[in-house]
């Protein structure tokens, strides 16, 4: 009993010591630093982590906002040195920034008491005040941007402009992660409680996540005392970092060209719906069913019913398709847009259309518009491949040697770093020698899609000097034969109005703002009610 007493107390004095470093440690974070690697791949989470999460368990939801929560987060979404960086900024115990992060942009998140972002609101509006509630996912919740930039926000401030009489007051109901299946439980039991006059509703790509789960089967448990148990002993800080270095060991990390080159192999087949992401355009949800967060039958029933509940307490809607890929869960959108009268703002036609024209900015401005058209000149007779030109401006990067380019198939180096190297000296391909828009024309086959990554001055064969981390595509029109195919020019470190690899960036989010006040514009009693005083 004595050895046992003294082992306990031995654990105690472990366990307390371990809660207080990481006590310590997270009081010295100033930035949240959320790494990114293509493959997702970054390996056990630290358990020192966990202080720093914004989100909590809550019953009937999952997960919620935690309240009363102030993060800063440093945006690393960009360049790298070398692969294992990204990764090793999540394993860091001492919460330094490194230096060729200092002077990256910086966003804050603020969550009222309540647990939503913004600040303190009253659950009865104020005597003629016109109240919205926007309610959705991590694009309304305004992931990656700062509080003014998110997209409620924006639009607070747009309506407030156009109608200074109209007592606007927009409430950002947003939380990350969150599908339609949530998002209907807390339109019911918070959303219209807050007695809106008009609901703005944007769900849709976490439904699609293909991730081995249906949300609607997320039951807990019976309780029993084993599970009791073991639950408590799994909150126990020696026990997580227990786990934690043991799965460190085991750990082995894919390279950047393992994901890429799985990936590519999995298009046209099934599997490749477990990729996540742009793979959501082409996946068949009736055989992903079982696995798939919310069928686009259950997300169009979801939306459904969120639209009636808001116009049986004659509160008007306004939907939104909020995503980087064309899904089919916009088909299900325009169906309840149609079938229910109430307008659709697709989000991703409005970003797509913003960066298609920043890239014919790009080519006007550096006069390298392709000639008579982008896809005009021949190349050939053969009808089976085509010379596509791959294009990227150096941007702010310095080029030391050259660009490479590393992609899924043998013109492109079978995704090996660092050995096909773009040009800038106006031949092969490249239109205008010296103007730090780096180029390479290759032969591929047409319908072929490739996915590619770009490399700075890096080291042959080794994943040094990284871009952005995801993985770009490019397919290849299947009617090109013959024609030489100029790719947009896209700039290392940089997606287009992308946040990250989900999230469009602060300009997006207003574009989205903007779109909505279209669309309230054009709605002769939303502009009736707004223009008058006191809403």
């Amino acid at each position: 009993m004595r050895a046992v007493g003294v082992a306990l107390v031995l654990l105690v004095g472990i366990e307390l010591g371990i809660r207080v470093a990481y006590l310590v440690r997270n009081s010295m974070v100033s930035h949240v630093v959320i790494p990114y690697t293509a493959a997702q791949d970054f390996g056990p989470v630290p358990p020192w982590i966990d202080g720093l999460r914004i989100l909590e368990s809550a019953e009937g939801l999952s997960w919620r906002n935690q309240p009363n929560v102030r993060r800063s987060y440093l945006d690393v979404y960009g360049p790298v040195r070398f692969e294992e960086d990204r990764a090793r900024l999540l394993r860091r115990f001492i919460p330094n920034t490194p230096a060729y992060l200092e002077g990256n942009p910086v966003w804050t998140v603020s969550v009222n008491s309540r647990g939503f972002r913004g600040p303190e609101f009253e659950t009865a509006k104020a005597p003629g005040a016109f109240r919205i509630v926007c309610i959705g996912d991590s694009w309304t919740f305004g992931a990656n941007v700062d509080q003014t930039d998110a997209y409620p926000r924006r639009l607070e401030t747009l309506l407030r402009s156009e109608y200074p009489a109209g007592g606007v007051e927009i409430l950002n109901l947003g939380v990350m992660g969150y599908s339609s299946y949530q998002g209907l439980e807390l339109l019911q039991t918070e959303g219209l409680p807050l007695g809106p006059d008009l609901v703005i509703i944007g769900f849709g790509m976490n439904d699609a996540l293909v991730g081995g789960w249906r949300d609607k089967d997320s039951v807990e448990p019976e309780a029993t005392v084993l599970s009791a148990a073991r639950s408590a002993a799994g909150r126990l800080e020696i026990v997580k970092l227990l786990r934690y270095v043991s799965a460190q060991m085991r750990h082995e990390p894919w390279s950047m060209g393992d994901y890429m080159q799985t990936v590519a192999s999995s298009i046209g087949t099934p599997d490749h719906a477990w990729s996540g992401g742009a793979a959501a355009e082409t996946t068949d949800y009736e055989a992903a069913e079982p696995y798939t967060r919310v069928s686009p039958r259950d997300y169009e029933e979801n939306i459904r019913a969120m639209v009636r509940l808001a116009k049986n307490r004659g509160t008007a809607v306004i939907l939104l398709y909020n995503s980087i890929w064309d899904t089919s869960y916009r088909d299900a959108l325009e169906r309840v847009s149609l079938t229910e009268s109430v307008p659709l703002v697709d989000s991703e036609s409005v970003l797509d259309r913003a960066v298609t024209e920043i890239e014919q900015d790009i080519e006007r401005s550096r006069g390298l518009e392709p000639p008579s058209s982008r896809n005009a000149s021949s190349t050939g007779s053969d009808q089976d491949s085509t010379e596509v030109v791959f294009r990227v401006f150096a941007g702010d990067q310095p080029v030391s040697e050259a660009l490479y380019i590393a992609g899924t198939d043998r013109a492109l180096g079978d995704a090996v770093p660092n050995v096909v190297s773009l040009r800038d000296d106006g031949a092969g391909g490249d239109q205008t020698a010296d103007d730090d828009v780096w180029s390479l024309a290759v032969s591929l086959p047409v319908g072929r899609t490739v996915l590619y990554v770009y490399t700075n001055s890096g080291e042959a064969g080794r994943w040094e000097g990284m871009d952005v981390p995801d993985l770009r595509r490019l397919t290849v029109p299947s009617d090109a034969g013959g024609r030489r195919v100029y790719g947009p020019i896209e700039t290392f470190g940089r997606f287009y109005l992308q946040a990250d690899g989900w999230h469009t960036d602060a300009a997006g989010y207003t574009l989205i703002a903007e779109a909505v006040l279209e669309v309230i514009r054009s709605d002769a009693g939303l502009h009736a009610r707004l223009a008058r005083p006191g809403g």
